[in-house]
């Protein structure tokens, strides 16, 4: 049934404009769910004709025909994207090892689940097998549901027309089951949760095992002549590519959609359309989907779901040097490429061949064993990411800090050292965190992280809306105490992280850049200039360096990381500076961003951790650069 790959090939171009960060087609991850229903309804099809035809379920030989079809292709990316580390961040690769240990199980989705892996999360850095969830959910599915079947054989007494209406009537109740509990469960416990979840996904795959029962005597070839209102079978279809195209334009996978049974609505408005292309092959939508492009995507569409998100994020914006259709072109035709051969070089010919004589278990086990061994071998032991860094603080803020030293009081000793209070967000707690010795200095450590010196209103970091901390505005009032305590010969602010952000601001959005949230970011620097040298102290104000935390799906940058934003605070801050005659900007941008660009690398040293903050060993090359700005004028 032509029409059928039609199907995959939507869903699959669902699944792919969704990850390419295509403008309006952000719930393209219903793509799954259509795969979901449609596997529900073919295998339960096929199991159906089998026991009809022969008067029995060969299990086995089911089984074997589902790891032919699927496991080889699923070792070949798995083992790929282990041999392509380098392709990857560090980040994203840290719990690979086990990520493809789940992936060879089958069993992906219940260790992102258990990790509380948000799938619609904004920037971050999401494991390149993390689509392998779904594999998971529909082997689990092709293990468990023909075991049912074989149950209720039993209870049927080997008759094919009871055992029908019984394998409709568990399909029905087991989707409404899932179904509710989704919706449940959606008001209870993480997204992650929910979209993850074996349980809750069942509700696809069993509307189409229920419609497979329930069309059984009109599939496959004497449908058409068995149909009595064919008008039924040309307008269901058209209603239900509606369904699902407005489901990939509003769909945000927020837990209010799932409560309110986006999963349901988009598995009906699915087998809407696969149970009346399968009836009627002769409808217009049965011939659009039966045309030859469609065709073609729809019998390599396994290969291009595995191996699109690999690629998708080894083709980044930075490494590539594109954005937005033009990067999505060339992800497009680089994973059309792989799946083409992975088809006709790996898939097919297995497919085809001729099983040898051998114990099918040893077999089996013996290649998944022998695959993870490789990504033993490939896959270095990583440390996981922290909580900290998915929160966009450095990596280390999940670790404890080392002790500070006790905060100096009273005026300094002439013949000490110079005396440094250090003001500043998490770039300076990084810095302040790994600052080797200094003879000569004393750095004294008042960083927070999260903090600038913007008060009040919610900010966009990574396109989600967070709150600022409550303790973050009080730093005018700390910063007085704590000058007027220690008495410093110098202070160092190291702020502009979070004031690049779009911030809301008299109840509007606003960014740096425009003209109103410019000159409240300029007072507020002002402010703190006179509180940071109420006490006599010289002021250095930092510049802030280029970043690139991450990237959109499209491969453009987030606000945050837009080189204009960053350069216009900085002009603000020398403007500001220029007004206060105890202040001195030093110029990090410029050490950090030599060549006027975000880079990780400077004079041959990491000194970028995660695409903002230092390096332990950026910071020892920083450090006589900046301990040289400090004596500067001393």
């Amino acid at each position: 049934m032509p029409a059928l790959d039609g199907v995959r090939a939507l869903a699959v171009i669902a699944v792919m404009v969704d990850h390419g960060g295509i403008a309006g087609m952000h719930g393209g991850f219903i793509g799954v769910d259509v795969f979901f229903v449609l596997s529900g309804f073919l295998i339960t099809s096929l199991l159906l004709a089998e026991y009809r035809s022969r008067g029995r379920l060969d299990l086995p030989a089911f089984w074997v025909r589902r790891a032919k079809r699927l496991l080889p292709a699923l070792v070949l990316m798995v083992l790929g994207v282990a041999a392509g580390l380098r392709f990857f961040s560090p980040d994203s690769v840290a719990g690979l090892r086990g990520d493809a240990f789940a992936a060879l199980a089958w069993v992906a989705n219940w260790r992102f689940s258990v990790a509380h892996t948000d799938y619609f999360a904004q920037g971050g850095e999401p494991s390149p097998l993390q689509h392998t969830w779904s594999l998971g959910v529909e082997e689990q599915y092709y293990l468990i549901w023909p075991l049912l079947l074989v149950g209720l054989v039993l209870l049927c007494r080997r008759s094919w027309r009871r055992w029908r209406w019984a394998v409709f009537g568990l399909a029905i109740t087991g989707a409404v089951a899932s179904a509710v509990w989704a919706i449940v469960l959606a008001g209870h416990a993480s997204v992650s949760r929910v979209y993850f979840g074996t349980d809750t996904r069942a509700q696809a795959l069993l509307i189409g095992a229920a419609a497979a029962a329930a069309l059984a005597p009109f599939w496959p070839g004497d449908a058409q002549r068995r149909v009595r209102s064919k008008a039924l079978w040309q307008v269901l279809p058209v209603f239900g590519l509606v369904g699902l195209a407005v489901a990939i334009h509003v769909a945000a996978g927020t837990a209010q959609q799932f409560q309110h049974g986006l999963l349901i609505l988009v598995a009906v408005a699915a087998i809407a359309v696969i149970a009346s292309v399968t009836v009627d092959q002769t409808s217009l939508v049965a011939k659009f989907l039966a045309l030859r492009p469609l065709v073609a995507l729809g019998a390599i569409s396994y290969g291009v779901y595995l191996w699109h998100w690999p690629v998708f994020l080894a083709l980044d914006g930075e490494r590539t040097g594109l954005t937005g259709l033009p990067l999505f072109g060339v992800r497009v035709a680089a994973t059309l490429a792989i799946a083409t051969v992975s088809y006709w070089v790996v898939e097919k010919p297995i497919r085809r061949m001729r099983l040898v004589p051998a114990p099918l278990l040893p077999v089996g086990v013996g290649i998944l064993a022998a695959a993870a061994c490789a990504v033993v071998v490939l896959v270095p032991v990583r440390s996981a990411p922290s909580q900290a860094l998915a929160s966009g603080l450095p990596p280390e803020a999940s670790n404890p800090a080392p002790p500070k030293p006790p905060v100096p009081v009273g005026p300094r000793n002439p013949n000490g050292p110079l005396r440094v209070s250090v003001f500043g967000d998490s770039i300076a707690w990084t810095l302040m965190r790994y600052l080797p010795a200094t003879p000569g200095v004393e750095f004294i450590d008042h960083t927070k992280l999260g903090c600038g010196i913007v008060q009040g209103g919610p900010y966009r970091y990574f396109g989600n809306v967070a709150d600022q901390p409550s303790d973050c505005d009080s730093w005018p009032q700390q910063w007085t105490h704590d000058v007027s305590v220690e008495h410093p010969d110098a202070v160092l602010l190291l702020v502009g992280r979070w004031e690049t952000m779009d911030r809301q601001h008299d109840g509007q959005w606003m960014h740096v850049g425009q003209p109103a949230f410019d000159s409240y970011l300029t007072s507020e620097l002002q402010h703190a200039f006179d509180v940071l040298g109420s006490t006599g102290a010289r002021v250095l104000v930092a510049t802030e360096p280029y970043n690139r935390r991450g990237e959109q799906p499209d491969g453009s940058l987030y606000p945050e990381d837009v080189p204009d934003r960053v350069t216009r605070w900085n002009e603000l801050v020398r403007a500001a500076a220029a007004k206060h005659p105890g202040v001195r900007v030093i110029d990090l941008n410029k050490k950090l961003t030599p060549d006027g660009h975000y880079t990780e690398t400077v004079d041959g040293i990491d000194v970028r951790s995660d695409g903002v903050h230092l390096t332990p060993a950026g910071v020892d090359w920083l450090t006589p650069w900046l301990v040289g700005q400090v004596r500067q004028g001393s």
